[in-house]
């Protein structure tokens, strides 16, 4: 075998180490675009779609514990963003929703953000299907509506701490 032959292959080795390097490698971090935002006429779009499929939709709300007690869409589940580990696989109870819709307190919660990211990087988005949605309005915009929404009966709301925010 010539040597240009033998670096043609050596040149050809690396370039597909470093490809696949760059496909499965460190995630680092993931920029906005890769967000899909949605508006309030989505997120009752999905609301509906979820009424009459269990597997169509579900809202996470990234709110502390307290303040998503006080409140929250209805049927949303309280996950916070150190609960999603990078370290697993998505978890397959979530996978089987079509549509994973995150909402924080209010449209510049930055933990609705991380948390959309998160999921992301955490392999809830695949090649065939993008579940992770961003809405945009939170629970402010969400309530301020009049859509439908849970309570925990033996909460009583404390007007103190009305930030609510996530952090």
């Amino acid at each position: 075998m010539g040597q240009v032959t033998q670096r043609m292959m050596i040149l050809g080795w690396l370039l597909a180490v470093f490809a696949l390097l760059g496909l499965g490698g460190c995630k680092g971090d993931l920029s906005d675009k890769k967000i899909e935002f949605i508006d309030l006429n989505r997120a009752m779009e999905l609301y509906e779609e979820g009424q009459g499929d269990s597997e169509a939709v579900l809202f996470i709300d990234v709110r502390k514990h307290e303040r998503f007690a006080e409140g929250r869409i209805e049927g949303a589940r309280n996950i916070r963003v150190n609960e999603i580990d990078l370290k697993y696989d998505a978890d397959p109870e979530l996978l089987k929703y079509d549509n994973l819709v995150v909402y924080g307190e209010n449209p510049g919660s930055a933990s609705a953000r991380a948390m959309a990211k998160r999921m992301i990087q955490g392999g809830y988005n695949t090649m065939l299907k993008d579940r992770v949605r961003l809405f945009l309005g939170g629970w402010v915009v969400w309530e301020s509506t009049g859509l439908p929404f849970d309570v925990d009966p033996d909460v009583e709301s404390d007007d103190a701490d009305m930030t609510g925010e996530d952090e």
